[in-house]
């Protein structure tokens, strides 16, 4: 602005010498210097907005839009500094806020983000007293920077936990991951990926009790109804995991089909018992019997951890050649692990149930109606996968000499 000003100041003064010495009439002189004052006017407000847009710039650069926290960037400079620094170190927390994209996508962006401005404003305020600096550094992922001090990692973490309190609506968890600076991380780059770690194997401990509470829920409201069922769901999932392992399904694949196993038959909660008790049912109560496993995949997936779960259940009804339900599925379009049960639940059914017209049967009668079935309801692999871990068990144990 420097000179801008002393041209204006020069324009000026020559304007007004030449007026008073006559050499400029008085029309043209407060025209002229209505021009130079317009046009110095609009330099100094073209100036300000310039310097206001390059300020805005600087503080977008190194701050998030909608919480005003810090974002990455400065994150990665900040643990740069922290590294260099003498002292007794720094601690790096992440924070992911679970089922924020959900929530986002059920209540729309503007919703989205006055949450995650709420737990922004909680963890600002909870660091403030540990001398550390908060962050967003993700949609979902937050983070904050503290000095180690005398502070053992544990109690930092704690009180990041502690702070973060969400509305019941939201049904939102958190999980963490730490990482000490410089002790086990020098650079950035390393931090994220050490404290991410943690942060994955805590939310993967998280889901599993998850999964095991909702479970738990989920068996005690059907054997609470057929008290009977347990032993019978039991030797479904023992059947299933065998088959499973056979086939080499992945840990996670088994675990599914082991929940699943143990809560195909949820949906008949939703089946009044009048109907379950009769004999010969009408075309209408026939229908409400086969939508047991629509309805328990629907009464399942409430639960998030069990959502994989719910679609094994779903198709657990369904037939190799596409005759069954709900869907028609065939094939390869059944979920390997619900043809799994299909197969486990039958033979289950034929060896262990007392019904009202026939006996229980012995494992070879149960085979060979799997068999004579096989291809049309029940997967011809899978059925012979059986017969293997049938004739496995069969065979006599040998003893060492």
């Amino acid at each position: 602005m420097v000179g801008p000003v002393a041209f204006a100041v020069l324009s000026v003064a020559l304007l007004v010498y030449d007026h008073l010495n006559q050499r400029v009439p008085a029309l043209v002189f407060w025209l002229t210097l209505g021009l130079i004052v317009t046009v110095f006017v609009r330099m100094v407000e073209t100036n300000r907005r310039q310097s206001k847009a390059l300020a805005k710039q600087r503080h977008d650069a190194y701050n998030d839009p909608v919480t005003g926290l810090r974002n990455r960037g400065s994150l990665e400079a900040d643990i740069a500094a922290a590294a260099a620094a003498p002292g007794a170190g720094w601690v790096l927390v992440l924070v992911e806020l679970e089922g924020f994209e959900a929530q986002n996508d059920r209540r729309g962006p503007a919703a989205g983000d006055e949450i995650v401005r709420g737990f922004a404003r909680q963890l600002a305020d909870a660091v403030i007293p540990l001398g550390g600096i908060a962050y967003r550094i993700a949609a979902s992922r937050l983070a904050l920077l503290v000095p180690a001090g005398e502070r053992p990692v544990g109690e930092i973490v704690l009180t990041t936990a502690g702070a973060l309190q969400s509305d019941p609506d939201t049904s939102m968890g958190r999980s963490y991951g730490e990482v000490t600076i410089p002790n086990e991380a020098r650079d950035a780059e390393s931090a994220f990926q050490v404290a991410g770690k943690r942060l994955a194997a805590q939310r993967q401990r998280q889901h599993r009790s998850a999964r095991r509470q909702a479970h738990a829920v989920l068996m005690a409201a059907v054997t609470a109804r057929h008290p009977g069922l347990r032993d019978d769901l039991r030797l479904v999932a023992y059947r299933s995991i065998a088959l499973a392992r056979r086939l080499g399904m992945s840990a996670e694949e088994i675990d599914d089909i082991a929940l699943a196993a143990e809560l195909q038959d949820v949906g008949m909660l939703a089946v009044p018992e009048s109907v379950l008790a009769k004999k010969a049912l009408d075309e209408e109560e026939r229908a409400m019997v086969r939508s047991h496993t629509a309805e328990g995949a629907r009464i399942i997936s409430a639960a998030p951890g069990l959502a994989t779960v719910a679609r094994l259940v779903r198709s657990s009804a369904e037939h190799f050649d596409g005759s069954g339900y709900p869907d028609g599925l065939a094939a390869d379009a059944i979920p390997l692990g619900s043809r799994v049960l299909g197969v486990a639940v039958a033979f289950v059914a034929m060896t262990e149930r007392r019904r009202p017209h026939r006996e229980p049967v012995g494992p070879g009668e149960a085979l060979a109606e799997l068999r004579r079935n096989a291809g049309s309801q029940f997967d011809p692999r899978l059925v012979e996968a059986l017969a293997q871990d049938l004739a496995e068990e069969a065979a006599p144990v040998s003893t060492p000499a």
